[in-house]
Parts: C-alpha cells; sequence; structure tokens
C-alpha cells in the first residue's frame, strides 16, 4: 500500500523557503506549501520600493558580499557571464532561474501571511502542525494540518532604532536603512550615517556622491573594512575561505590568529587605525565589514569618520568630544535588526540565558519531535547560501525519517558549547548562539546526512 505524501508547510517565500521546497521536491515523498506574506517571491533579493513591517529589504545599489563562485549552489552554478560579486539583480535572476529548472514557483502562494502554528491536538503522537494562514488581499483566513513545518523568515526584516538624548528635538530625517530607497532625495543635503556595518558605509559611500558638503559615518568601535577585490584580482573570499586557514585557526588562539590576519592582510590595503575611530575590537570578534570604496572616500573627504553621537540637537547632532553642533539634514541609523516569530506559540524557540536553544541553529531542542526546523536563522562568517542549502537537505532528510536527531541533552548540551566558544569569541550580542564560521558549519551540517565531501 502506498504511503500518503507528508504534507510541509514552509514559512516564507524567499532564498530559505524556496531552495526547501527544492530540495523537498528533490527528495520526493513530500507535499510543499510555501506561504509568502508579499506579492512577490525572492524575499531579500527581490527588490522593491515600498517598506513593508516584517520584510527584508536592499538599496538599488546593493552587491552581495561573497563571490558567485564561493556563494553558488551545489548543483545549479552560476553561469560564467555573470559578474563575479553579483548585483541584487542578477542574484535575484540567478536564484530564480534555480527555482525555474526546479519547478518550485507552482509549490508558492504569495500574498499569503501566516498568522498562527499551534501543535496539533495528536501533536505528541504525529509531531504535526496547525498552520492558519490570511490572505493579505481579502482578508480571509484558512487552517490546516500538516505534518512538518519549515520557518524561512529570516532575521534582517525589523530594524532596531537607537535612542539618543535630544532626539526628539531634531528638525531633520530620521529613518533606519532598511527604509532607504536611493539618495537623489539627499542631494544638497548635509548628512549623518549611524554605524559601521556593510549597510552603513553602502549608505555613507551612495549619498556622498550627492550630498552637500559633507557625510558623517558615526560609529562607536570602528572596523576592519575588507574589500571584495584579493589578491592578484581575485575576490577576496575565494583567497580566504581556504581549508588550510581553518586548520591553522583551530589551533592559534583566534586573537592571534586574527592579529596576524589584520597586520599581514587588511592593515596593507587600508588600515583603519589611522582615522578617527580605530577599531578596539578583533576583525574576528565581530561580523566582517566589506566595502569597496570607503578608503577613497575618506581620503578625498567626501566622508568623515565621527565618534558616536553623544546628543541631538534641532538642527543637528554633537558627536562625543566635540563641543560644536555638527549641521545635519537627516541622520541614517545603519544600527542592525531584531528579530521576532510572532505567529509560534511562546515555547517553541526558547531564549534562555542569552542563546537560542536550537539544535545546529535549527532545531528547537526541547520540542517532542524533530518536524519543525528554522532555516536560515543564522550569523555565517562567510557566503550564506551554501550554508542555507544544507540546511535545507538536512532538514528535509529529518522529516523523511532518514536522520535522527540525538537526545535532548546531547542537543542541548552543543547549543551550549557553542554559545560559550562565541561568548569568549565575539562581542555581546542577543544572536549570539547564531554565529558560526562558514567552513566548519558546512562540514558540520553535512555530515549530519553523510555528505561531507
Amino acid at each position: 500500500m502506498a504511503t500518503s505524501a507528508k504534507k510541509i508547510a514552509i514559512l516564507g517565500g524567499g532564498f530559505a523557503g524556496l531552495s526547501s521546497v527544492a530540495s523537498l521536491k528533490e527528495e520526493g515523498g513530500f507535499e510543499p506549501v510555501c506561504f509568502e506574506k508579499t506579492s512577490n517571491l525572492g524575499g531579500t533579493w527581490f527588490y522593491r520600493e515600498e517598506v513593508i513591517d516584517g520584510v527584508a529589504s536592499i538599496m538599488p545599489t546593493t552587491i552581495i558580499n561573497h563571490s558567485k563562485e564561493m556563494g553558488a549552489l551545489s548543483n545549479f552554478p552560476p553561469p560564467k557571464e555573470l559578474s563575479n560579486f553579483m548585483r541584487h539583480n542578477e542574484l535575484y535572476d540567478y536564484a530564480m532561474d534555480y527555482f525555474k529548472f526546479n519547478d518550485v514557483l507552482k509549490h508558492a502562494q504569495c500574498n499569503m501571511e501566516v498568522m498562527k502554528v499551534r501543535r496539533a491536538p495528536d501533536y505528541e503522537e504525529t509531531g504535526r502542525w496547525i498552520v492558519t494562514v490570511k490572505n493579505t488581499i481579502s482578508g480571509e483566513e484558512k487552517t490546516d494540518i500538516y505534518d512538518g513545518v519549515l520557518v524561512c523568515v529570516g532575521h534582517v526584516n525589523r530594524p532596531q532604532m537607537p535612542s539618543y538624548p535630544g532626539q526628539e528635538l531634531f528638525k531633520g530625517k530620521i529613518l533606519h536603512t532598511h527604509s532607504l530607497r536611493g539618495v537623489e532625495s539627499y542631494k544638497g543635503k548635509n548628512v549623518v550615517v549611524v554605524g559601521m556595518g556593510c549597510s552603513a558605509l553602502d549608505a555613507a559611500v551612495d549619498i556622498s556622491s550627492v550630498a552637500k558638503q559633507q557625510v558623517y559615518i558615526s560609529t562607536r568601535s570602528g572596523a576592519h573594512v575588507l574589500q571584495r577585490v584579493g589578491p592578484h584580482g581575485y575576490p577576496f573570499d575565494w583567497t580566504l575561505a581556504r581549508r588550510f586557514l581553518m586548520f591553522l585557526f583551530d589551533i592559534i588562539p583566534f586573537y592571534i590568529f586574527s592579529w596576524l590576519f589584520e597586520c599581514l592582510y587588511i592593515d596593507p590595503q587600508f588600515n583603519q587605525k589611522l582615522y578617527t575611530v580605530k577599531p578596539k575590537d578583533y576583525f574576528l570578534s565581530k561580523d566582517p565589514v566589506v566595502n569597496d570604496h570607503l578608503a577613497a572616500h575618506l581620503l578625498s573627504g567626501l566622508v568623515i569618520q565621527s565618534p558616536d553621537i553623544e546628543r541631538f540637537t534641532e538642527d543637528g547632532v554633537i558627536f562625543k568630544g566635540d563641543t560644536e553642533v555638527t549641521k545635519a539634514d537627516a541622520v541614517i541609523m545603519a544600527t542592525g535588526y531584531s528579530w521576532k516569530f510572532p505567529f509560534l506559540e511562546n515555547d517553541v524557540i526558547v531564549k534562555e540565558e542569552g542563546r537560542f536553544n536550537l539544535y545546529k541553529c535549527m532545531f528547537p531542542t526541547q520540542l517532542h519531535h524533530a518536524t519543525l526546523a528554522v532555516i536560515g536563522f543564522i550569523l555565517p562568517f562567510g557566503p550564506g547560501f551554501p550554508v542555507g542549502e544544507l540546511q535545507c537537505r538536512w532538514a528535509t532528510q529529518v522529516l523523511a525519517g532518514k536522520c535522527k536527531l540525538p537526545s535532548k541533552e546531547v542537543m542541548l548540551k552543543d547549543v551550549i558549547d557553542r554559545n560559550d566558544y562565541n561568548v569568549r569569541r565575539y562581542l555581546p550580542n542577543e544572536k549570539m548562539s547564531l554565529r558560526v564560521d562558514y567552513i566548519p558549519y558546512c562540514d558540520d551540517i553535512a555530515s549530519q546526512f553523510g555528505a561531507k565531501p
């Protein structure tokens, strides 16, 4: 007697969600149903002018921070005609070609917002879930039972806005880079960008091409900035993402390895220590920062680096250590994102003692059945697409019953060990337990289902 296909709900129609559908179809024996809140698939990489709450966004000039060679899907290499570092539209087209090739799109339903995910009455026996979705156009809700759930909504979609003394007095514009669309509206204006991550540097560099006199980039701790062009003109990650370096990283303390890397590779290209706010932390203790143009814009005076903001005034800001007001027409916050899964029960994704209790950053350790996994809720030190693909493939094998998770005690110990290591290495962050190194993590996940090379 034939076994009926398992019905799987995939929450989110971005890269992680559609890649999950592709993996489920490749395995067979599943009926995947993908729900996407917006009217377009593609998630982060579908550029949209409007700002939607809970939906990731990019700027018109966004370029991927990993090369196509290092970030390619395992069985679908990018066309050789594409740029080494793809523009956002090229990356979107590449991903959509992959999904079309695997006949994924017919399984996705757009304009469907997930409202509730609850354990079914027979969950203890079956591991099934009840999922309620709402059509964002008609308002109609529908509920169905699924054998498994893959949560693929990302974690860079809810902006974090800091608060400074006097901020309410400021008569200019304050926004987050999540809402930044183009730079023409800043023509003839003085702008302060708060932050020193990739989005902050992209915003500062882009705006400086049209701003009136000055763009200021305000940072508390500085950063070591990488450029996409590596030694001899090759992509930097093609040079650096090597197993022999990971081997050295295993035997040399991270702070010594980081110091050597800064001295031998980063500083000869662009020594951030020469500027106002020197990096206070090791390169390997925070998210990598990539920008090709910051050095030239600092040298030419188009961008001025400044300390953190002490307070706002009506017509500008006062930086720490200054006594005079720096005039500003707009302040742009590039200050990161928070996370939220409002549709899940509170005890599904548990945060305890500052860590997320997710086994391998995917499976809630306390659940009785391995029928719910989180895909893409991770901060890889390296390209994200290969990490996401492996997560999808492992989750598929677990849902198919071909892989078993260890005991709750073993899973929790793995979570605690990862978090403890990250606490020793990284600066404090609410997503501490989600940080992973690209090559070791890929090896770890691949080994779970017998695919480690």
